[in-house]
């Protein structure tokens, strides 16, 4: 069972639905950690959350998914990493950064193992991936 459905997905849309919901909190939580950080003048990491941000948010497939799921889970953990930072307002700044790193990086799991778990992404044919490269770079202006 996951936090934000009442059961587990059978069907890749049933799947997407899923993904689309953690995404959407995802995205919700580390813009309220970026607008925490800008609070505190913390500029590197509001970068760093403000980037995975837009990558959880822009992410379409399962492996733009899993590749912003694992970029902010490689801040967690070494010399100088995101465990071993903390505002130096301390008191509900510090509670308030705790609370919302927990979530994100416990959300992004659970997204992760529903990723690997659950029902596979459709295969998406050479022309849907051509058709789709070419509109982009039309829409860009390239």
């Amino acid at each position: 069972m996951n936090e934000l459905s009442n059961e587990d997905p059978t069907t890749w849309p049933e799947q997407l639905e899923l993904l689309e919901q953690y995404s959407h909190k995802l995205y919700s939580l580390a813009r309220e950690m970026v607008a925490l950080l800008q609070e505190h003048q913390e500029s590197k990491w509001e970068e760093i959350y403000a980037s995975f941000a837009q990558a959880i948010g822009n992410a379409k497939t399962n492996r733009q998914r899993l590749m912003a799921i694992n970029a902010i889970h490689s801040i967690y953990g070494g010399m100088g990493s995101w465990n071993d930072f903390y505002l130096l307002a301390l008191g509900e700044a510090e509670d308030l950064r705790m609370s919302l790193s927990n979530a994100i990086y416990n959300l992004a799991e659970t997204m992760k193992i529903q990723i690997l778990s659950g029902p596979k992404e459709p295969k998406r044919s050479i022309w849907q991936k051509t058709k789709s490269v070419f509109f982009r770079s039309l829409l860009k202006g390239n």
